[in-house]
């Protein structure tokens, strides 16, 4: 665990009377489970008095960037990311889903049945405890802190009696751990999430699943149908690459092929069966 988290726990002491915080995890996830290679992301986890947000750091970088009218780096990734939020003490969820020029709504009821351990770790003076439960398809080990005596964590496990700071399942394809607790001073609406929920369309979990196989059957033409044509009726990927009549196909089954590769999502239990 990363040393400046420390130093966050112990400024949290000043600033617990605060209600609105900022959490960073690193996630580190295999998108492929047959596959050792991990990606590595920041998530923010926003409690804003009983209002809870978990978003890609990402989200944050893009919204600095349409404050000052800056284009999006190649190396921001937007349209691949989820936005999950809730109120403390609700097991109701809005997710809402971005993939390329689309956002997909969904509302989810999701709980875990925790069991609690007596075993125990100590982070210098903050002391961690265990927990474990079976969840989303996988096996999860969390180690929680009464010490912040907020019922929540990353993504959408909550319900411990203290700050979830490390949770991963057992066979290695997710670990969040947090890093750094920000208080939040002054709270600014982030404009591309606010974009997001507000171009969102809600479905239904079968609505949902349908749209991703039709996505899947023909990516370039789900993606085509939402993006600008230029010249010779070419367009651009989100990652700047142009697709033609050249390329069409090759580039069409690419993207069908990553599809299917990279399906591992945390909730294993919903991962979309492609053909």
């Amino acid at each position: 665990m990363k040393n400046n988290i420390l130093w966050a726990f112990l400024f949290f002491a000043f600033t617990a009377k605060s209600q609105n915080q900022r959490f960073i995890y690193d996630v580190q996830y295999k998108k492929d489970s047959t596959s050792h290679i991990l990606t590595k992301e920041n998530y923010i986890l926003d409690i804003i008095k009983n209002d809870v947000l978990y978003y890609t750091r990402d989200f944050f970088v893009a919204d600095s960037l349409i404050s000052n009218n800056i284009p999006f780096p190649k190396d921001i990734k937007l349209n691949t990311s989820n936005i999950i939020s809730h109120q403390i003490g609700n097991n109701s969820f809005d997710e809402y889903d971005l993939f390329e020029n689309t956002v997909l709504k969904l509302q989810t009821s999701s709980s875990q049945n925790w069991k609690l351990t007596e075993e125990k770790k100590q982070i210098k003076n903050i002391t961690l405890q265990k927990a474990t439960t079976y969840w989303g398809g996988r096996n999860w080990i969390a180690w929680f802190t009464p010490e912040i005596p907020l019922q929540e964590g990353p993504y959408k496990f909550h319900g411990l009696p203290g700050l979830i700071v490390e949770i991963y399942d057992t066979k290695n394809n997710y670990k969040f751990e947090l890093v750094k607790i920000i208080q939040i001073n002054q709270i600014v609406n982030n404009q591309f999430i606010t974009m997001s929920k507000q171009m969102s369309i809600p479905v239904t979990w079968e609505k949902y699943k349908e749209t991703k196989l039709k996505y899947y059957a023909s990516p370039i033409s789900f993606i085509r149908n939402g993006a600008p044509t230029g010249k010779n009726d070419q367009f651009y990927l989100n990652d700047g690459t142009i697709v033609n009549a050249g390329n069409l196909k090759e580039i069409n089954q690419n993207l069908r092929n990553n599809i299917k590769k990279y399906n591992n999502p945390i909730e294993l239990d919903k991962a979309i069966q492609y053909p």
